[in-house]
């Protein structure tokens, strides 16, 4: 009788252990700051093909031509992008050019999205079948990208964009790209 309460013991020991490094393992890639790295590497930026949002007003892609900026892919059904909008209308208000594209989302949706939230974007373009999203490896909303002066995506960022983020990764990369276009 004792050895099987013992051998139970261990059984339930065992299962105890093998739970709490699953939850410690699942901890820290949930709150690894760089978990949504997927490329910080060269490559061209797909020709736009994508339209603007509604009637938004704003400047053309093309005008960001020889400056770094960010494309930024998000949604109205996106619970995370509501977040996430927090921190890019504080780096609107720095002075960072920002993109948005909706991805497959309605118009009405999206353009009352950006009422309700307000853009932080100088352009919202819209990919409502999201074909464009694919072509730059898009998985889900928010992704973020950072562009070059030369049109090449240098950043991509699957996920929330967390202040820890942008400080650890993101502010550095692009800090060297506008010290490359004031030479």
């Amino acid at each position: 009788m004792c050895n099987v309460v013992a051998n139970k013991l261990k059984i339930i020991a065992a299962i105890a252990l093998t739970s709490a490094v699953s939850w410690a393992a699942a901890g820290y890639a949930y709150f690894n700051v760089a978990k949504g790295d997927i490329a910080a590497t060269l490559y061209p930026l797909p020709p736009l093909t994508i339209e603007k949002l509604g009637s938004t007003e704003g400047p053309e892609l093309n005008s960001l031509a020889g400056k770094p900026y960010f494309i930024n892919f998000w949604a109205s059904w996106c619970v995370t992008c509501q977040a996430e909008n927090i921190i890019l209308h504080s780096l609107a208000q720095q002075g960072i050019p920002l993109v948005g594209i909706a991805l497959k989302d309605s118009e009405a949706s999206a353009l009352q999205w950006l009422k309700s939230y307000g853009s932080p974007y100088i352009i919202n373009l819209q990919d409502p079948d999201g074909v464009y999203a694919e072509a730059m490896g898009v998985q889900g909303a928010p992704e973020t990208f950072l562009i070059d002066g030369d049109g090449n995506v240098r950043f991509h960022y699957q996920g929330l964009l967390q202040e820890a983020v942008w400080e650890n990764r993101i502010k550095t990369i692009l800090d060297s790209l506008s010290v490359r276009n004031e030479r």
